[in-house]
């Protein structure tokens, strides 16, 4: 008896390798002729390998290598409990139906229009598959407006007002956006803590692109490309405004970003600007802006013929780009001398004074020169500066010690103190300083001169500063 059942056992395993197919559960005699494993049951389910996931970039606590597809539930680790299957290099989380997710693969997969204007639900994002085409416009509501595929979902609107209009903001990722006759954004947030997202996006033929207003909080646009675009982008009175890495081609016209009102806060970082004559581009305009306060322009690309910047960078500004002059406070400086000699009067001995004389100031980058022998740092940043300055000087009398000084908001700086003894009325003795001087907004420098002798008065016949 046990040498048969040991031979059935034999018989049943031999099947199974041969045929290549398990069922398990009910009705093990019938399996799907396509299925190597079918698990049948209406009343238990199928458990699988229950582990501590706490990295989707490690296979741990799976060791050795593992297979791609392998399939676990995760329950108890820092992950969140649920499926997970492993493509070779991470744990991918298998996707679960959402309530808050709308696929829309046509117009009519969006909320009815009213009056022209189709208002998201609040909450929910609406995934765009394929081409959409719409004659109405859409209220974002604060919602997120996807794709998959930049290239290949598409929101195309077929109106002349704007595809998206209203005091709502919201999210915009993974499209083509179009509009030949029309705008894309008319959107005014009146100054409410609202947020503006676009990101991975293509803006392709659009007569214009539109008006972003008053957004209280942050216009964020990352990874995004123009191209054959009639209009630029107007951004009006927006709280922050940040660009990062967006391509303007050769193909837009006229003036691509548009700056009008009050900022706070504009970030351009990264990207390119093409601009060219022959199309009127102008690739920046913040000939409008009224208050801004601090602005950067870094690691982006000016080429072409066109207008790179209409206005002009004010002293909130960095920029460091490639086709524009790098303007910060870091570069601040400038270059002043004497153009007529005047007689300085020393009143009292040891005690130092301004000199005097007609200067011209040059070169002034962040610096003023409000008034003779002085130079004003204009800057927004606390920095230090190296200071440079040469000059000679005549006395009427003989044998006379002075000493020259570099003054910062006229205080004499000791350290700048170089001393000269002149000799007699012809005697032009030269004189050198040199220091740093750190300065503030609105600090000046000058240069000032004390009689250690008497109190004969001496006259600066010649006189360069230099401040960088």
């Amino acid at each position: 008896m046990k040498t048969n059942t040991l031979m059935l056992v034999a018989l049943v395993l031999s099947a199974t390798q041969l045929f290549a197919q398990v069922k398990i559960g009910d009705n093990p005699n019938t399996i799907n002729a396509n299925s190597l494993l079918e698990l049948e049951s209406t009343d238990k389910g199928f458990l699988p390998p229950r582990v501590a996931l706490n990295s989707l970039t490690s296979s741990a606590p799976l060791t050795a290598a593992v297979a791609e597809g392998t399939l676990v539930y995760s329950d108890g680790g820092t992950l969140v409990d649920g499926y997970y299957y492993w493509n070779g290099t991470r744990w991918i989380a298998v996707a679960t139906n959402r309530n808050n997710h709308v696929l829309v693969k046509s117009v009519t997969d969006f909320p009815a229009a009213v009056a022209g204007v189709i208002t998201l639900v609040a909450g929910v994002e609406y995934e765009i598959n394929g081409t959409i085409v719409l004659a109405d416009m859409i209220n974002l509501n604060g919602c997120t407006v996807r794709g998959d595929d930049a290239a290949n979902d598409k929101l195309v609107y077929t109106g002349a007002a704007e595809m998206f209009t209203g005091n709502k903001t919201g999210n915009i990722r993974y499209m083509s956006l179009i509009a030949a006759s029309g705008s894309i954004f008319n959107i005014d947030a009146g100054s409410t803590a609202q947020n503006m997202i676009i990101q991975n996006c293509y803006f392709l033929g659009c007569n214009s692109i539109g008006t972003i207003a008053n957004v209280g909080g942050t216009v964020f646009i990352a990874t995004v490309a123009f191209f054959s675009n009639t209009n630029g982008i107007t951004f009006q009175n927006d709280n922050n405004v940040v660009i990062n890495n967006s391509l303007w081609d050769a193909s837009n016209f006229n003036v691509y970003e548009k700056f009008i009102g009050t900022f706070n806060v504009i970030q351009i970082l990264g990207g390119d600007r093409l601009a060219y004559a022959a199309n009127t581009a102008t690739a920046l305009d913040i000939s409008g802006i009224t208050s801004l306060v601090a602005g950067s322009v870094k690691v982006v690309m000016f080429v072409g013929d066109g207008t790179y910047v209409n206005g002009s960078f004010t002293n909130p500004w960095e920029v460091e780009a490639t086709g524009l002059n790098t303007e910060k406070d870091a570069v601040a400086g400038g270059n002043m001398y004497v153009t007529t000699a005047i007689q300085t009067v020393i009143g009292v001995m040891g005690v130092p004074v301004k000199i005097l004389g007609t200067t011209t100031a040059v070169s002034l980058f962040r610096m003023t020169s409000p008034a003779d022998n002085r130079l004003t740092y204009t800057g927004s940043q606390t920095r230090s500066f190296q200071v440079m300055c040469s000059l000679t000087a005549t006395q009427p009398s003989s044998n006379k010690f002075f000493s020259f000084y570099i003054a910062k908001n006229g205080v004499i700086l000791p350290e700048s103190r170089q001393e000269v003894k002149l000799i007699n009325s012809t005697d032009q003795g030269p004189v050198t300083l040199s220091c740093r001087v750190t300065l503030a907004p609105s600090d000046y420098i000058e240069v000032w001169v004390e009689n250690e002798t008497a109190n004969t008065d001496l006259t600066v016949q010649t006189m360069n500063l230099s401040i960088q």
